[in-house]
């Protein structure tokens, strides 16, 4: 496999990872619009499923490949995008000359075979480019993971259930959980533990946190981050996933009516409070998932108005529905399309019947071309 063809499949994974970004866009207006709106594990299952989808493409795409290569399936499939724009070219819906439009459809393969090659500026750009911005995200996300350890190897384990280590350090000023290879870790505040109220309820909140396997996702989406930093489509997905696993973990901790509402609010009012004073510089570190913080960065997940959110939420009583048929609908036809999309995006070189003509049209013009030149 050479460099050209791993920057195309580099670039196939982006343009579906943007793709998904839309379905899940049109599925959120979709269960607004559902009694499915307040469903937010279905939600949240559905996001985990797209990146999932989009992370495994790749695969999908060689599957397809290896079992046409072994005459299971047509070469032939009829949903690559370039072959759409070439029936709708014949068919007269797309107005322009045909050298201009046989230029068009191999521009991408002259862009990724210039930047492979590394026959121009262009090619060490945008080379250069990815592999720095992969490697400050890799280094960054290493240091994280070692202060993060570190962290955990200090702090004082107060309990144990289970696989789950509960423990406390002064080290943090907000509850969160991680997990390593065998093990989780729900670490506390050494301040929290004068509200055994708000014990109980951070270290339930936590633990939900573990039977939704919020702390792998989150692992995991760390992981692929180094390939899609420069895409905005990942900072979407990944924002809205950190808010439907929050608003998805207080509804199930809050069903078991195990802890009043106004004190849940009260408890989330207080951590957060106090993770605004002293020194800033103790926030919660990648990976982890938090039990409440606000980020002040722009389009942050962790902001004070997702709190407000959270906060009203939780007084409106808002509870877990069934997930139904509908539910079911909208994660299949999303899963589907994302699968469709990984497919369409891949450039073919196949010549079939519409390409065919097309390449007799674009000899015609250019036979038309140098006899009418004196």
């Amino acid at each position: 496999m050479t460099i050209e063809h791993l920057l195309n499949a580099y670039i196939d994974t982006n343009i579906v990872l943007i793709t998904a970004a839309v379905i899940w866009f049109g599925s959120k207006k979709l269960f607004a619009r559902s009694a499915l709106r307040t469903a937010y594990h279905v939600q949240l299952h559905l996001l985990y499923g797209l990146v999932a989808m989009v992370a495994l493409s790749p695969l999908f795409v060689a599957g397809i490949e290896a079992f046409q290569r072994m005459g299971v399936l047509s070469t032939y499939s009829g949903l690559h995008f370039s072959d759409f724009l070439v029936s709708q070219y014949l068919d007269g819906n797309i107005a322009l000359a045909p050298t201009d439009f046989e230029r068009l459809l191999v521009w991408r393969n002259e862009v990724v075979h210039e930047i492979a090659s590394l026959s121009g500026w262009l090619g060490y750009t945008v080379l250069g480019g990815l592999i720095g911005g992969f490697c400050i995200i890799v280094v960054r996300n290493a240091r994280d993971t070692l202060y993060l350890v570190n962290m955990i190897r200090n702090s004082f384990v107060l309990r144990r259930i289970g696989r789950v280590d509960i423990r406390f350090t002064h080290e943090t000023r907000v509850p969160f959980s991680t997990r390593g290879l065998f093990r989780h870790y729900v670490v506390l505040p050494t301040d929290l533990l004068a509200q055994q109220n708000d014990v109980r309820i951070a270290v339930s909140h936590e633990i939900q946190h573990v039977r939704q396997h919020d702390l792998t996702w989150e692992i995991a989406l760390e992981l692929i981050r180094p390939f899609f930093f420069w895409n905005p489509a990942f900072a979407y997905c990944k924002r809205d996933v950190e808010r439907l696993r929050e608003l998805a973990c207080d509804q199930h901790v809050l069903s078991r009516k195990t802890h009043p509402v106004l004190d849940y609010c009260e408890c989330l009012l207080r951590v957060c409070r106090t993770s605004l004073t002293g020194d800033r510089t103790n926030q919660i570190i990648t990976p982890s998932v938090p039990f409440v913080q606000i980020d002040r960065r722009m389009n942050a997940s962790h902001s004070g108005s997702f709190l407000k959110q959270r906060i009203v939420s939780l007084l409106d009583g808002q509870t877990v529905r069934r997930q139904g048929g509908v539910g079911t609908a909208i994660i299949i036809l999303s899963l589907v399309l994302t699968l469709f999309a990984a497919i369409a995006v891949k450039p073919t070189n196949d010549w079939s019947y519409d390409r065919l003509m097309l390449s007799t049209i674009v000899n015609l013009e250019r036979l038309n071309t140098r006899s009418v030149l004196p």
